[in-house]
């Protein structure tokens, strides 16, 4: 019995040393691919863009609010107390509204931002596979979540050079 229980561990330690041999695995830093990549140059270059129009929009609106604030400052005294107050709510109106503004800003950019870095990292998971089966990876890892790992498992400027190639032949 002690003979059979031997044999079948041995065969069981050779089996797995066997397929331990097949198991190839890399690594990529996905943030540093998405940031240095030129899709992701583009991305962040479209979000400056609208950023910088949404910030004139926004102070366009804080203009106008300086400019009423002057007025009730140097009038206030001598605005009847109807106007003034009329000054006041626009006041307080056109506050709610820069407000409302920013708010509606960073939340464009946020949900824009995210669509772009999904879109991106899609794109990039689809290249992955493809690496994967030609080259014989059984797993190809994220670095956030690696402790340790050898520099030459590091498929990271790889990936990167061929993400930027195939962006390119689309783009063209």
């Amino acid at each position: 019995m002690k003979k059979i229980f031997f044999l079948i561990s041995m065969i069981s330690l050779f089996a797995f040393s066997a397929q331990a041999a097949e198991v190839k695995i890399g690594y990529i830093d996905l943030q540093r691919i998405v940031v240095q990549s030129d899709q992701g140059k583009e991305a962040m270059r479209t979000l400056d863009s609208i950023e910088k129009a949404k910030n004139a929009l926004i102070k366009e609106k804080v203009d106008v609010i300086k400019k009423l604030e002057e007025e009730l400052t140097k009038q206030g005294a001598v605005l009847n107390p109807e106007t003034k107050a009329k000054k006041e709510a626009e006041h307080e109106k056109l506050m709610m509204e820069y407000q409302q503004m920013r708010k509606d800003r960073e939340e464009e950019l946020k949900k824009n931002e995210a669509e772009f870095i999904q879109k991106i990292v899609l794109d990039i998971k689809k290249l992955l596979a493809n690496i994967a089966k030609e080259e014989g990876y059984s797993a190809i890892l994220n670095e956030a979540g690696i402790v340790y790992m050898p520099e030459n498992l590091d498929l990271t400027d790889k990936v990167l050079k061929i993400f930027n190639e195939s962006s390119n032949k689309t783009k063209n």
